[in-house]
């Protein structure tokens, strides 16, 4: 037996303060940590909009709204072709202010499944979600399909995400 060696009983006792010490600490670091994604989605068979909050770290949110609208590949080939913008979109708050913020939809394609698809994201600060300043948070996209062909334009609303920002 080496008299220098910690015995087993000691490195165990050892563990047991370790844990004891740092057991609130990890809860407090857990419990402090605001949710890392929420995703909220109608999922309609006719269309189904998605609003998704990441954090990325550092006070700041990557915001990612995107939408299929389920209507042909040729009619939304279509709308891609025309003049303009297919799409815009916006964060908005259910309860206070309304309008929070845009967000560029920049990934645009037209298919024989999702029809019009387009998604798009930002970082934001988490203050620009923080829309009433109080525990919860209530927020959701709006994403905007403009058919320059015929001049309508069409909305769509995700559910609300409601977390505390």
């Amino acid at each position: 037996m080496n008299p220098n060696r910690p015995r087993a009983g000691a490195r165990r006792g050892l563990l047991r303060v370790l844990g004891v010490v740092l057991a609130p600490v990890a809860a407090i670091v857990l419990i402090g940590q605001p949710a890392h994604a929420a995703q909220a989605c109608t999922g309609q068979s006719s269309s189904n909009v998605c609003l998704t909050i990441d954090d990325a770290g550092g006070g700041l949110f990557r915001v990612t709204i995107g939408i299929d609208w389920r209507i042909g590949q040729v009619p939304a080939q279509q709308i891609i072709d025309a003049p303009g913008d297919p799409f815009t979109a916006a964060v908005f708050a259910d309860d206070s202010s309304g309008y929070l913020f845009s967000v560029p939809i920049t990934n645009v394609g037209a298919s024989a499944d999702a029809g019009l698809s387009g998604e798009g994201s930002v970082l934001m600060p988490r203050i620009w979600l923080d829309e009433d300043f109080n525990d919860v948070d209530e927020v959701l996209a709006r994403i905007k399909v403009n058919d320059s062909r015929f001049g309508v334009i069409r909305s769509f609303s995700s559910p609300q995400i409601q977390q505390s920002f």
